[in-house]
This record gives C-alpha cells, sequence and structure tokens, in this order.
C-alpha cells in the first residue's frame, strides 16, 4: 500500500481536559476530538466523552475544567472506550491540537496503558507553533487558544471544555492556514 502525501490525511484535532499537568502524574478527565477533511473545512465527525480518572484530580485542574466527582459518576464512562473510539477515528489521520506536546503526552499515556498504537500518521501539528509568528510580531499578547480565538473574530462556546477546545483548534488552524496560503501566494 503506497503511503498517503501528508496533504492527503484527514486531521484529527484532538483536545483533553485533564486532572493535573503531567500525564505521568494526572489522567484526562474529558477528551473530544473534531475529525475533518485533509483542508480542514469539512467536518466528517465529532466525539466527545468525560472520562473516569484513576488518579486523584488536582483541585486546580477541578477549577479549570469543572471536575467534580459527583457530576463524573452520572456522566463518565471509563477510557478504553472512547480510546478506542478515537482510535478508530484515527486511521490515516494526523493529531492536531493546541500545545500538542500536552495533549500528545496524556493520549500518548492512555494508548500504552492499554497497549495501543496510534494509526495515523507520525506527523503532529501544533497550533501554538503555527501562531508563534503573531507573538513574535506583535500581533497577540499570547498563544493561550482564548486568546487566538479572539484574535480572529470567534468567540469562545465553553472555554476548557474538550469538545469546545477541539473545534476552537480547527478554527485557529484553518485561519492559521488562510495566512500561509497567502503569504506563500506573494
Amino acid at each position: 500500500m503506497a503511503r498517503l502525501h501528508l496533504n492527503e490525511h484527514n486531521l484529527f484535532f484532538f483536545d483533553s481536559e485533564t486532572g493535573g499537568l503531567e500525564a505521568h502524574e494526572a489522567d484526562m478527565v474529558q477528551v473530544a476530538v473534531v475529525l475533518t477533511d485533509p483542508t480542514g473545512d469539512r467536518i466528517l465527525e465529532e466525539y466527545s466523552a468525560k472520562v473516569f480518572p484513576k488518579k486523584p484530580v488536582h483541585p486546580k485542574a477541578a477549577a479549570v475544567n469543572g471536575y467534580t466527582a459527583e457530576k463524573w459518576a452520572q456522566e463518565a464512562v471509563e477510557l478504553d472506550g472512547p480510546m478506542i473510539k478515537m482510535l478508530g477515528m484515527a486511521r490515516n489521520a494526523v493529531f492536531v491540537a493546541h500545545n500538542t506536546p500536552f495533549d500528545w503526552s496524556f493520549f500518548a499515556t492512555a494508548m500504552a496503558q492499554r497497549q495501543q498504537r496510534w494509526p495515523g500518521d507520525y506527523h503532529k501539528i501544533d497550533t501554538v507553533a503555527l501562531a508563534t509568528p503573531l507573538l513574535k510580531f506583535g500581533r497577540v499578547e499570547n498563544l493561550k487558544l482564548a486568546t487566538l480565538v479572539a484574535h480572529f473574530g470567534y468567540q469562545q462556546e465553553e472555554a476548557h471544555t474538550a469538545l469546545s477546545d477541539a473545534r476552537d483548534c480547527r478554527k485557529i488552524y484553518l485561519a492559521m492556514m488562510k495566512r500561509y496560503a497567502a503569504a506563500f501566494a506573494a
């Protein structure tokens, strides 16, 4: 089977809410994917789930992402099912996130715990890295998702919920690709 060119892979916009800042100390408490065609323009599928953490959730993390044991007891599922679903969506896709090293560390840890492998392309796209020129040239004050969403004229639906943040990541990606396309067309 011939390898696909990078431009032929679907895009797997991923976000997670976590119980802390380090994958070896905390677990994901919410996951979401927005799967698109290779251009990012057409959404093929969306998926999100609240998941039960096995490790304690740090109070600062809970304050940011809204985690409560009571709410999760009613709405969350074990991570095994969501991982199977997301890895099925990831076939021949490129992983995209806002601060990819952070989200990938949690995703990769979850795969390793389940003896799973990433079925997509090995490339990863980071919208923080894509937007770094905006910070370098003083167009934005920082590279936070909320700052970039506002910079491009969008409004956040529900900050720090995985599906809303994955959707916002896609918006940033599309906005930056338009900028890069214009720059390379000149």
